[in-house]
Formats: structure tokens, C-alpha cells, sequence
């Protein structure tokens, strides 16, 4: 069982490290994260409506609805078109991504201006709701500040992950270590 703990650690610091390494791949490659997405986003789009299109066949005839099979057809057609127009593809995913994160700071701002009589540092609230405001309109406007909000998230997000990594495997080591002093 130790023997097995300290390989775990181990593993775990490299997949850690790796992670960390993944991250800032993806801080230096805005674009290409946001175009590796919009690829996959096709793939998974298209392979759903494929898989759509097999389950009606593989249903009874008197099972089969046209409405399934409509449904289908139109996933494959979506699926080719974000495949094979990737810099649509692109655009879209930034422009969702920007009315999300701009309606966001929009919330925030009016949310502040409501709290004002509440708290003391509305303002605060109130100046990231713009700041956020303004990035998801920039997002929409800027396909290349789209793609580095959104690159810059995920970064952070594998970013952290891989930290988190790093610090559950020493937490291993050490837990490794007290198992040993004990027995």
C-alpha cells in the first residue's frame, strides 16, 4: 500500500506539472484555443447528430418520428457548418461568450446603483460591473479580445487546477510519510 502512495504522489506532481505547462501553452495561444474549441464544438455537434440520425433507424418503424429526424438532419448540417467554418464558429462562441460576460457587468452595475442606500463601497461593485461590461463588449466587438478573455479563463482555470495538482501530491508525500513514522 506505501508503495502505492508513493507512486500516486509522484504521478500526481508530474500530471501537475504538466497541467501548469498546458497553461501557459494556452496564455500564449489565444487564438488557437478558441479555434481548437469552435472545432470541437463542431465535432460534438455534428457526431450528436449523427448518432441522432442512427437511433432513428435503429428504432421500430412505428416508433419513428419525423420530428426526430428533422432534428437530426439539422444537427448534422450545424455540425458540418461550424466545421467547416471555423472563423464563423469562432466568432459565435465569442460573441455568446461576450453578451454573457456583459450582461454580467451590466447586472453589477445595476445592482450596485439598488444597494447604494446598503453598502458603503456600492462604487466598487459598481466599477467592475463597467470593467466586466466593457470586456464582454469587446469580446463581441474584437475577436481577438474575445479569444483572449476566453483563452485567459481557461488558462486560469487549468492554471489553478494544475497548482492544485502540485499541492495534492505533496499532501500524498507527506501523508505517505506519517504512515510510515506510524507504522
Amino acid at each position: 500500500m506505501i508503495e502505492t502512495l508513493t507512486k500516486k504522489w509522484r504521478v500526481i506532481l508530474i500530471q501537475g506539472l504538466l497541467v501548469i505547462a498546458l497553461s501557459i501553452i494556452i496564455f500564449n495561444n489565444p487564438g488557437t484555443v478558441l479555434m481548437t474549441i469552435s472545432l470541437w464544438l463542431g465535432i460534438i455537434v455534428f457526431a450528436a447528430g449523427i448518432l441522432g440520425l442512427i437511433a432513428y433507424f435503429l428504432v421500430n418503424k412505428d416508433q419513428r418520428e419525423l420530428s426526430s429526424l428533422l432534428w437530426s438532419l439539422a444537427t448534422i448540417i450545424i455540425g458540418l457548418l461550424l466545421v467547416t467554418k471555423i472563423v464563423f464558429t469562432m466568432k459565435a462562441i465569442t460573441v455568446l461568450f461576450g453578451l454573457i460576460v456583459a450582461a454580467v457587468g451590466l447586472i453589477l452595475v445595476v445592482d450596485s446603483s439598488k444597494a447604494r442606500s446598503e453598502l458603503s463601497k456600492w462604487w466598487t461593485l459598481a466599477t467592475l460591473g463597467v470593467i466586466i461590461l466593457v470586456m464582454g463588449i469587446a469580446s463581441i466587438l474584437n475577436l481577438s479580445a474575445g479569444a483572449e478573455s476566453i483563452s485567459t479563463l481557461i488558462g486560469i482555470s487549468v492554471l489553478l487546477s494544475g497548482i492544485g495538482l502540485v499541492v495534492l501530491s505533496f499532501w500524498k508525500k507527506n501523508l505517505e510519510k506519517l504512515i510510515k513514522d506510524r507504522l
